[in-house]
């Protein structure tokens, strides 16, 4: 990931852009937080493709790490298995996975527990580090 930004760089052309619909996708620059709720599912945010930002990377530059092949994606044998969740089929959560790439930031009322998001095994962001590089 590029430490210093050089220019603006459009979200179409960008590395960590991924098409969804037309000139609409999503920007997985940056990988999940920690939350303070458990069995979360990360989502990335969704832009145009005419907007951009100072962390962006032209594509020809870098590519994502998808989170199967990333050092800081974690799944347990048999999948994750969350309580009360309907947003995400059984068989999404059986190859789920979470994100450890942040630790948790500091939260405003003291002793909340932290829990890292789940991304799917196909999910990837720019913060990902390939376990073939390290």
């Amino acid at each position: 990931m590029t430490t210093k930004p050089r220019q603006i760089q459009n979200c179409a052309r960008c590395a960590f852009w991924q098409v969804v619909h037309d000139e609409d996708g999503l920007c997985r620059c940056r990988a999940p937080e920690a939350t303070p709720r458990a069995e979360e599912i990360a989502h990335w945010p969704r832009t145009h493709g005419r907007q951009g930002c100072g962390d962006g990377v032209p594509a020809q530059e870098q590519s994502l790490v998808k989170c199967a092949d990333c050092v800081f994606w974690r799944r347990y044998k048999g999948g994750l298995h969350p309580m009360n969740r309907a947003d995400m089929p059984n068989s999404w959560w059986a190859r789920a996975g979470l994100c450890m790439r942040h630790a948790p930031r500091p939260m405003t009322e003291p002793g909340p527990r932290s829990f890292w998001r789940a991304t799917a095994e196909s999910d990837g962001c720019g913060e990902g580090v390939s376990a073939d590089a390290s």
